[in-house]
């Protein structure tokens, strides 16, 4: 059996999350992580070999607020494109998700970083996706600054 095909353990997952400080329950099927702080919480879920995880961007309610999903929509596809490093996923029940897919043989170690590359997506998005729960597109310069990104200028 190679690294590619270590089956997922999450008691690894779970003891590199508490070495690096997060709170760790388990649920049904996986695992929830959270930081001690802010009340912010990961669901990390074996999928076949791979590993997801999840933190919710709105939940049902959230969207119900919402005149039309059109706006939502189109800004989640404008951020997916700049290859962010996870995408987004949207179920009918639970709402809207940020999503890390991660691969077989991940080292579970390096699960904290993917959880800080989630909460920075999350926070850094959190102005924009509200406009678009308004109705409102936001600009690509409202779009890049989100990221910190400053636009480049053209080559000559």
């Amino acid at each position: 059996m190679t690294d590619e095909d270590t089956p997922i353990n999450l008691a690894d997952i779970a003891e590199a999350c508490l070495e690096a400080g997060y709170v760790v329950e388990a649920i049904h099927r996986g695992l929830e992580v959270s930081g001690a702080d802010d009340g912010g919480a990961f669901y990390l879920f074996p999928e076949g070999d791979w590993l997801q995880v999840r933190c919710q961007v709105f939940d049902n309610t959230d969207l119900d607020q919402a005149r039309t999903l059109d706006a939502l929509f189109e800004t989640i596809a404008r951020a997916q494109f700049r290859l962010i490093g996870c995408r987004f996923g949207f179920d009918v029940l639970t709402g809207l998700w940020l999503v890390a897919d991660l691969y077989p043989g991940f080292e579970p170690e390096r699960l904290p970083a993917v959880l800080e590359q989630l909460a920075f997506v999350w926070s850094s998005l959190g102005e924009v996706l509200d406009a678009a729960l308004r109705g409102e597109v936001v600009d690509e310069v409202t779009l890049d600054a989100a990221f910190e990104l400053e636009p480049a200028e053209r080559p000559n």
